[in-house]
Formats: C-alpha cells, structure tokens, sequence
C-alpha cells in the first residue's frame, strides 16, 4: 500500500457539522487535510501544485464557487475536484460534470459511497503516477543511448558507420562504407533517393536536412525499422552527418498508451451510462412517487392554500423530473445506442431548440453514418459541445450540421453557424471559456479515433467547425 500521506487535500467547507464530519472521513483514510470557508479563503493561495483532491461546497458564504471551477482546475492542473452541497439543483450538477469533476455528493454524505470515490481517485492516481515512472524511465534510456551515427558525400555515398548503426542496420563499417546510403532506405524511396539529394543541392530546399523527421529504415535482412532522423548539412567538408534512433519500443509504447487511453474513454463512457440508468430507474421513481403521493393529497383536501402549495410543488416536481430525463439523456442519449448517429443528431436538433432556442438544421448523407460505438459516442460528444459553443458565444439563433463523404477514406462534419465568429488568434480561449469542453480536449477525444479538428472564423462572420474521421476508425476499437 502506498504512503497516502503524500496526497493532500484541501476542503473547502463553511459548516463546521458538515467540515468535521467529512474530516473524519478523510483522516481515517490517511489524508493530510487543509480547510477552508470561504471564497476568499479558497482563492488567496499559492500552493495550488500541492494539491491531489479538491472538496468543494457549492455555496459559500461570500459566494458561489460554480463559475470558478474553471479557474480552479487551470490553477490546480493536478487536482481532482469533488463536490459537495446542499443544493439538489440538477442544473448544478449538469455544470460540475460538464467541467470534467471527479464525483458530486449531495448532503447527508453517504459515508460508504464517499469512502469509494476516494479510494477509486487514489488509485487512478497511483496508476497514472506508475505510467509517468514508466514512461520516464523510457525517455531516460532514449536519452542515455548511443546514436546511430553516419555520414555521406555528396553523391550519397556512405563515408563513416559507427558501432551503434552496425547493431542497427546489420552491416559492418566495412561492408557499407562507400555503397549509397539508399540500401538503408524502403525499396520505394531507394529508387529517388539520389534524386532528393541533388534537388537540394540545387535548390537548398529539403524536407529532411535541418529537421527531425520519423521516418522507416530497411535492415540488411529487408526488416523495415522505424527511425527518427536528424541530418545536419556540413558544407566545409563536403558531407551530410545523420544522427539515426530506433524507435521501435517508443512506437510500441505510444501503441499501448493510445490502446489505454482508447479504454479509459470506453470505460468512462460506460460510467456515465452507469450514472444515467441510476437516475434514470431510482431518481424518477422516486420523483414520480412523489408526485403521485400529492395528487392524492390534493385531492384530499379542503383548503384552498393548501391546495394552491401542493399545485406549486407538483409543477416543481414536474420540472424535476423533465430535467432528471434531459440530464439522462445527456449522458445516455440511447437513441445513440439503438438508432445511430444520424437519429441522434436529429434528437440533439430538437433538444437544442426547445432548451435553447437554437434551430440546427441537418444535411447528413446516412450511408457514412459511423456504426462502431467510440465512434459515434466521440463523434456526438464533440458534435454537441460545439453546439453548446454556438449558444453561449455567436449569438446566432441557427446553426447548421452536415455529414458527406470527402474521399472514399475520409468522411467530414461541419458544424456552422452566421454567428459574431471570433479573432482565430483567441481560438483555444474562446473554447475554454464554453463551459465545455477546451478545443485540446475536443481534439483529444478525437484522436480516440484518429480524427482530425480545424476552426474557421473571423469577427463578424460565424463560424465553421471541421471534423475529420477515417472510414476506417470503425474498427479502432477491434484493433
């Protein structure tokens, strides 16, 4: 079991009740706990760094902390967040987990379940704090290793071959020096390399030469190796000098990070299905039975005030209700699940204009419609973000959606609207000021799927929103 002690937590909690109860909590798990009370408190700080978990009261007595959890999670980047309070608001709760929280409690705390969350953030952090050693350690040996190091002539001929790039290539020093340095090279390259070589001799213009490029190389057993290369140019001798890595187990590496990232995303996924069937078979139950539990009181009574209350609190819990089925199907929108992405879209077109007064129309071509589920999850998430962008930041009542083909590989979305646009200078603070999702996290999630992201805008002159995705990217989570 690792030393908990090294996770520090600050508590941001006014009720002193509430503060030692929770402390308690914390202290019998093995946490070191800061307290604070109030905004002022929370925010007059520079220790952000120190911290692995945030606990946060929504309502403070100098305010409320819901539009600082932006600030706070770009002031604490390595802090979860945690929230606590006594207001049973969903909207609050949709706006906390649209800013990526850890979990939401609401008061009395279930101890057990509170407990758990702890003990789940923890250990996500000690795996991810055994994938960065990892992953150090393998940048540590990439740094510490001996290059492969060559160097040709002008005409490409292979002037030195050090021991690093005879284990690399299979060659002796002896057998390669003068034979042309396209033997190291794939078939189809060998063919023009002399050609590359004497285009930038003419025209001092190259893709190689001055840069770092990944690149694959040819063995002397015909095994193609993946190689980052490094070519300096040295006139005043007449010779080019190559500095070769194999990167290999890097390449393998980033294969595996991406496989477990690709898992993380599904397993979130399926937490948030997880959460929305809980609100879904236990929190509308239990609204509806409320409901009916005042019907039969309204129609018991004779008094007209009376009455009047339990009329007001059944629409209350109308609107509850309506909301607990909206925040279900936003994190589980089944008509996802069961009829695809276009339906999908067309039941987000709808939900935008009657919570948002957003009219989105549609042009999808449903015979590229993406049927793997990542695919269509990922696709859809950044989809509504987007949109979510456009309410909050155009000022534009319409917005536009479509889906073709772009090659027989590729198909694109375009998201558009004839909004006020934005300074392209501005764009990734103009995403993170959305309430949603930052442009780094909309291209991460496509990256999930080897997708592709660009914005267009100018003042004045809306916006335009381009998501690439391969054909292929249905059968990334197979691979």
């Amino acid at each position: 079991m690792p030393d908990r002690k090294i996770f520090p937590v600050l508590l941001v909690e006014p009720d002193p009740e509430s503060r030692l109860e929770i402390m308690q909590i914390l202290s019998t798990e093995g946490f070191q706990v800061e307290t604070a009370e109030t905004i002022d408190e929370l925010m007059n700080r520079d220790n952000w760094s120190d911290y692995f978990l945030i606990i946060l009261e929504h309502e403070l007595s100098d305010g409320r902390t819901d539009d600082l959890l932006p600030r706070i999670q770009h002031l604490a980047k390595d802090a979860e967040l945690i929230i606590i309070t006594s207001l049973s608001e969903v909207q609050n709760m949709i706006l906390a987990f649209r800013n990526e929280i850890a979990d939401y409690f609401i008061k009395p705390v279930d101890e057990e379940l509170f407990r758990k969350s702890l003990q789940n953030i923890r250990t996500q952090r000690v795996v991810t704090s055994k994938l960065r050693q990892t992953q150090a350690q393998l940048n540590a040996i990439v740094e510490t290793a001996i290059e492969a190091v060559l160097t040709i002539n002008r005409r490409g001929m292979i002037q030195s071959f050090n021991p690093a790039a005879e284990k690399m290539f299979g060659y002796t020093a002896g057998e390669i020096t003068g034979q042309n340095v396209s033997l190291l090279t794939p078939p189809p390259v060998r063919e023009n390399h002399d050609h590359y070589i004497s285009q930038y001799l003419e025209t001092g213009i190259s893709n190689i030469v001055g840069a770092r490029r990944e690149l694959q190389a040819c063995h002397r057993d015909g095994t193609l190796i993946p190689i980052e290369l490094s070519v300096t140019d040295l006139p005043q001798y007449e010779i080019f000098a190559g500095i070769i890595v194999d990167i290999s187990e890097r390449k393998q590496a980033e294969q595996k990070q991406a496989e477990l990232t690709r898992a993380v995303a599904v397993a979130a996924q399926r937490e948030r299905r997880q959460l929305a069937n809980i609100l879904h078979d236990h929190l509308q139950q239990l609204l509806v039975g409320v409901r009916i539990h005042l019907g039969i009181a309204r129609k018991g009574t004779d008094s007209e005030s009376v009455g009047e209350t339990l009329a007001r609190a059944d629409e209350l819990l109308n609107q509850s209700i309506e909301v607990t089925r909206s925040l279900t199907a936003e994190l589980n929108p089944v008509v996802l699940h069961e009829e695809g992405l276009a339906m999908a879209l067309e039941w987000l077109a709808h939900n935008m204009l009657e919570r948002y007064n957003l009219t989105v129309t549609l042009d999808l071509d449903q015979t590229v419609s993406p049927q793997a589920e990542l695919t269509k999850i990922v696709l859809y998430e950044c989809i509504r973000e987007i949109l979510f962008n456009v309410v909050k930041h155009s000022q534009a009542t319409q917005a536009h959606v479509s889906m073709h083909p772009v090659t027989d590989q590729e198909l694109e979305i375009t998201v558009s609207d004839e909004g006020v646009g934005f300074d392209p200078q501005q764009l990734e603070t103009h995403f993170s000021e959305a309430g949603g999702m930052g442009l780094s996290n909309i291209e991460f999630r496509l990256s999930l799927i080897k997708g592709k992201f660009r914005l267009e805008s100018a003042v004045g002159k809306g916006t335009v929103a381009h998501i690439i995705v391969s054909m292929d990217a249905d059968n990334l989570e197979s691979q």
